[in-house]
């Protein structure tokens, strides 16, 4: 039945066997109308940073004969798997079967028009216990500029102004995550390198006063988790990485945002996506350290403009609380990464990478050390 389709597979996974779901897919982008597969191409698209739960992402695409003429056909196919017994949990952040449930529940059906995502065609468990994911590819461009982000900040104001509002009830499944931040840090603090040893044979003092800030974070970190949780709650994407946000051009030549990835849905208070977009795009070095405050400003600027879009005229200090404490935490990742890299610049000390990487975590802990201030000045007007 299939030996005629042209096949070109350019990844390592079988899809041999998979022409009839790959036909499905097909069919539900042209209005499940009957197609002829003509000719596949698989390539696998180099993610090159994949979540730990993901061991595949590929795009498929060729053409097919709709009513005899040949028409382009793409879909992207993305494989998910089990991982380490923690990652079984509800409660987790990267709980793996996530995604696969935000497809098969619609809940990405009911969000706010200020937000689109890429859709689902087909959610197939495999006997190897992986579960495949055959979604739309959705081709946009990335942001780069103070504009573009500020733009995408506004909508993901409009986004959570529309859960506080009440224009959107907040979804109630289980398997979304209610304390996001709380289950990464932990995380983060398990996997992180421990650097006591390293930084107590070190007698700079800006470096000691970097390590006893630090340790003051974590003094205060349960605390500081227990606040965040008593924030105005919305819906939250928790990883808005450039690669997860697609500026989509229309027809009328205005764009709209396309979030991917949902894995991290979550539960979340008011801001918190907010300092995850600011806080992941400096890490990634998307955001460059010249640009830190004026993102920052623009940001928390558009944010505010969305909520007011909603509707919402809620204290901005709460906000600002939120939006500071959720960039700044990220710190108990980033501090101990930039000790680990001072270690090892003292056996390669001509090793420009490790030197540029150094200066990029020392200029992100001096931002984390100012939210950190601010949200510390906040607190007490915000929770009376």
């Amino acid at each position: 039945m299939y030996s005629k389709i042209i096949l070109r597979n350019n990844s390592a996974i079988n899809i041999e066997n998979k022409f009839e779901q790959i036909i499905a897919c097909i069919q539900s982008i042209h209005g499940n109308q009957t197609v002829e597969l003509v000719s596949i191409t698989c390539d696998d698209i180099g993610y090159k940073t994949p979540n730990f739960t993901t061991s595949g992402i590929l795009r498929l695409h060729g053409l097919v004969k709709l009513y005899d003429e040949l028409k382009p056909w793409c879909v992207i196919l993305k494989i998910i798997k089990p991982d380490t017994e923690e990652k079984d949990s509800f409660e987790h952040h990267n709980y793996w079967r996530r995604e696969a449930l935000v497809f098969e529940s619609g809940v990405l059906k009911e969000l706010p028009d200020s937000i689109y995502t890429a859709k689902s065609y087909l959610v197939e468990e495999q006997q190897d216990g992986t579960i495949w994911l055959w979604m739309e590819y959705v081709e946009g461009e990335y942001a780069h500029t103070i504009e573009q982000f500020s733009y995408i900040a506004r909508q993901l104001g409009r986004f959570n102004g529309a859960y506080l509002e009440g224009a959107k009830k907040l979804p109630e499944h289980e398997w979304i995550c209610k304390a996001w931040l709380k289950s990464w840090t932990t995380a983060s603090r398990m996997y992180a390198p421990n650097m006591e040893a390293y930084v107590s044979g070190i007698s700079i003092d800006t470096v000691q006063s970097t390590w006893a800030w630090y340790q003051e974070v974590l003094k205060n970190i349960d605390s500081s988790l227990d606040s965040l949780q008593q924030l105005p709650r919305v819906l939250a994407h928790q990883d808005l990485s450039q690669m997860n946000m697609l500026l989509v051009k229309k027809k009328s030549r205005e764009s709209h945002l396309v979030l991917i990835d949902w894995q991290f849905m979550s539960i979340s208070g008011i801001g918190e996506d907010l300092g995850k977009l600011f806080g992941v795009n400096m890490s990634l070095g998307i955001i460059q350290p010249n640009q830190y405050q004026i993102f920052h400003d623009s940001l928390f600027t558009s944010y505010i403009e969305g909520l007011r879009d909603m509707g919402w005229r809620g204290d901005i200090g709460m906000v600002k609380y939120g939006f500071s404490l959720s960039a700044a935490l990220r710190s108990v990742w980033e501090v101990p990464q930039f000790f680990s890299i001072l270690s090892k610049l003292e056996e390669e000390p001509n090793n420009t990478k490790l030197r540029e990487r150094l200066n990029q975590l020392d200029s992100i802990i001096k931002v984390h050390k100012k939210l950190i201030a601010e949200a510390d000045s906040l607190k007490p007007s915000v929770f009376l």
